[in-house]
């Protein structure tokens, strides 16, 4: 085995351990199952040359006795062993999602920035394909040597000459897996990532049919769908042909094989120097001895594709890490000032420097309005408050400390934001307000009624058990925004830092008004950080700022 399978098996490993004692019971089992199935072409053999062709019905009785019993013990190892390893692959793979799940929500902004949503979906997909690695049928395969190494003793001692004859063959059905594995193997991992890049075009159009249709681009849209369908499907085409082909000629053989021995064991029992029993002995240890091999050979057609997806799976944790939340990550409790100090920063894949020897400060009780043409940093600067990104030059310093220090999930509990972006799940109105967790239902309803959101609940079927649609879809902007709010008032407790990204933009003048009464009274000893264009939250703002273009290069003014 390879350094890379090391690897692999390691990784599997690692997911089977806490499951060790179950997988145990479940392999002794099938160990039982093994030893089982290897006797009953020999009790065949005796009931034959003893019973039948003796024409002694107590011993054919017996025989057939010990085959039922046999079968009984055959039937119960093997439902055992089925039951027991269904429920350790199922909870191993269960626990590969949970643990892909938790890397990806925990992988930096950056990630998500530079990889497409069905690369990150087919991921998961993937985590299906394992199954035939924690399966009863792989553990089968290793037993199955044994098997193999038990009926050719048994045949060996019956008749050496024809046991021979049979396993001469076996180097064949080696050269004809091997002519095919390099090919498959290729082929296997071409057909994954073109799976990949399909569902993660159908998946982008479809969360942008609405733009799609706005621009009457259905046909255009479609036509690119069907070019990278037709390019995954002629790699499915060519995978599923030469699957055929290699299962195919390894079946072909084993029948060849088969036939060759209804021939010579047949001609042995004419020339009578071969029994009917041990002519139909070895008729059934010939799946002891040629079954394993098929099913070794087949094995490379069926767990290839788990191999492969497994590498992609344990590459996608290696290669992408997490954002640094190690223990000597400095947490906090309060955010009582924020300074950003000469900080420069472009975005990894960008070429111009978004913002060049920016400064800002900031402590409780103040109100910042950010003002700037579009692409001036404005939002750029609350995703480096975030800590989304840590590829600046310069300082950030929250309470003193600098950004990159501190534990980024103890910052963000912190912080509330009202974006006109805002994200809705498509969940109930109530769960998308109760997002952060549970609250009290005082404190919702308090939420509910200072975010406006009451009244237009009350007069809904379903009331707060209303399913926003997609992205909150059967909401409108306003709506959406009071959702906002909403999320933000449940939080004023435990938030010192709140941040409104263009939240009252194409608004109406209600819920414009109902945002800044809401900064003006619910958070006058909170930090406010306001982006907008306008003039509109001027009165109510202790400092303002503005972002300037000047020679490709961007510098703040205090106003």
């Amino acid at each position: 085995m390879n350094v890379k399978n090391t690897q692999l098996m390691k990784f599997v490993f690692n997911y089977i351990k806490p499951r060790i004692k179950l997988f145990i019971i479940s392999f002794l089992f099938l160990i039982g199952l093994s030893l089982i199935s290897l006797l009953p072409p020999y009790v065949t053999k005796l009931a034959f040359d003893e019973g039948i062709m003796m024409k002694n019905l107590s011993i054919l009785t017996k025989y057939v006795l010990i085959l039922v019993v046999i079968y009984i013990l055959k039937s119960t190892f093997n439902y055992l062993s089925s039951a027991l390893f269904t429920i350790v692959s199922q909870n191993t793979l269960l626990e590969i999602k949970k643990d892909l799940t938790n890397h990806i929500m925990k992988l930096p902004l950056e990630f998500f920035s530079n990889s497409e949503s069905g690369y990150i979906v087919s991921r998961f997909g993937e985590v299906d394909s394992l199954s035939p690695l924690f399966s009863m049928q792989s553990f089968k395969l290793i037993l199955s040597i044994f098997e193999f190494i038990g009926a050719m003793v048994i045949m060996f001692l019956m008749n050496a000459k024809l046991t021979l004859i049979l396993v001469l063959i076996i180097p064949v059905f080696y050269l004809i897996t091997k002519t095919f594995e390099t090919a498959f193997g290729k082929l296997t991992s071409q057909t994954m990532e073109k799976a990949a890049t399909f569902h993660g075009k159908f998946q982008q159009s479809v969360s942008g049919v609405e733009e799609i249709k706005r621009m009457n681009l259905e046909d255009k849209e479609t036509e690119k769908i069907n070019k990278i369908n037709k390019d995954y499907v002629k790699s499915s085409i060519k995978y599923s042909i030469l699957l055929s082909v290699g299962s195919e000629a390894i079946i072909l053989l084993s029948s060849v094989v088969s036939v060759l021995l209804l021939y010579i064991g047949g001609k042995g029992v004419l020339q009578e120097s071969l029994s009917i029993g041990t002519y139909m002995a070895f008729a059934g240890y010939f799946g002891k001895l040629y079954v394993p091999v098929i099913n070794w050979n087949l094995s490379m057609f069926t767990f290839k594709p788990a191999f492969v997806a497994l590498d992609r799976i344990k590459d996608f944790f290696l290669k992408y890490p997490q954002e640094g939340e190690t223990s000597d990550k400095i947490k906090i409790n309060e955010i009582n000032k924020i300074e950003m100090k000469n900080v420069t920063f472009s975005y990894p894949d960008g070429k111009e420097t978004v913002l060049n020897n920016f400064n800002l400060k900031a402590k409780r009780g103040d109100k910042l309005l950010l003002k700037g043409p579009n692409g001036s940093g404005k939002s750029t600067i609350i995703r480096l408050i975030l800590g989304l990104y840590d590829n600046y030059d310069g300082e950030i310093l929250i309470n003193s400390i600098e950004l990159k220090k501190l534990s980024k999930r103890s910052l963000r509990s912190r912080i509330s934001i009202v974006s006109q972006k805002i994200f809705l799940f498509n969940d109930t109105i109530e769960n998308n307000i109760k997002i952060a967790g549970d609250v009290s239902e005082e404190k919702y309803e308090t939420a509910l009624k200072k975010s406006g959101l009451k009244h237009f609940i009350d007069n809904l079927p379903l009331k707060d058990k209303t399913l926003v649609g997609e992205n909150g879809v059967k909401l409108s902007g306003g709506e959406i925004q009071k959702v906002a709010i909403a999320r933000a008032l449940i939080k004023s407790d435990s938030s010192d830092l709140f941040i409104f990204d263009e939240a009252a933009a194409h608004l109406d003048k209600e819920t414009r008004e109902l945002i800044k009464t809401f900064i003006g009274t619910e958070l006058c000893e909170k930090i406010c950080i306001i982006i907008d264009h306008s003039d509109y939250f001027n009165d109510i703002c202790n400092r303002t700022i503005n972002l300037i273009l000047k020679q490709n290069n961007w510098s703040e003014q205090n106003v």
